[in-house]
């Protein structure tokens, strides 16, 4: 489905609900929230079900050398729009993935069983001056620039601009969340429940 199929998609749609008429600008910020929340909905099927694994064409690898990321001495920064981390292996041992809360708790617990080491690396993603960045913990000193690897997986933002690299089975359920929020009436007390129904 093309961006202009998607427009004459909503019009229809809107048309038959009595709802005012949207420009193309307009519908692109909704379509933009839409790809976002439905991205979000289903970020953690992601691993489990190879169909939602190939939602987006905005899949992206790096290692420290390859581009599309900056490595310091012990993180990285991300050098094109981040939105979720999937994979990340540090030094040949995949990572797990913890909050920013979790990881400074792991980073100084002196439980055996939680213990941070190069067996059991951990990273996070964390903002720091309002951009992203990825830290890893392995339990010793770490430096990017010398000894130490890394290999990551993440999700760059999708955009309209992006819309005809969604699979169309997807467009469709993308634009079910546009047109919802643009006839919802946020006080109206349906919206909560037609908001739930939509995330199950």
């Amino acid at each position: 489905m093309t961006l202009t199929d998607a427009y004459e998609y909503l019009d229809l749609l809107l048309d038959k609900a009595n709802q005012p008429y949207f420009q193309d600008d307009e519908k692109d910020k909704f379509i933009n929230m839409s790809i976002t929340e439905f991205l979000n909905s289903r970020y953690a099927l992601m691993r489990i079900n190879q169909d939602y694994s190939e939602i987006i064409g905005n899949r992206y690898s790096a290692t420290e050398s390859t581009g599309n990321v900056t490595a310091s001495t012990d993180s990285v920064t991300f050098d094109i729009s981040y939105l979720h981390l999937t994979n990340a292996v540090l030094n040949g041992v995949t990572c797990k993935i913890v909050s920013d809360d979790e990881f400074s708790e792991l980073t100084r617990t002196s439980n055996p069983f939680k213990s941070v080491d190069e067996n059991n690396p951990i990273c996070a993603v964390t903002q720091e001056s309002g951009e992203p960045k990825l830290f890893f913990n392995n339990g010793g000193s770490i430096d990017f620039t010398s000894t130490d690897e890394f290999s990551i997986r993440f999700l760059s933002h999708l955009t309209v601009s992006e819309w005809e690299d969604i699979p169309e089975h997807y467009q469709h359920d993308i634009l079910k969340i546009v047109v919802r929020k643009m006839t919802a009436n946020i006080e109206n007390p349906n919206y909560q429940i037609i908001n739930a129904e939509q995330k199950q």
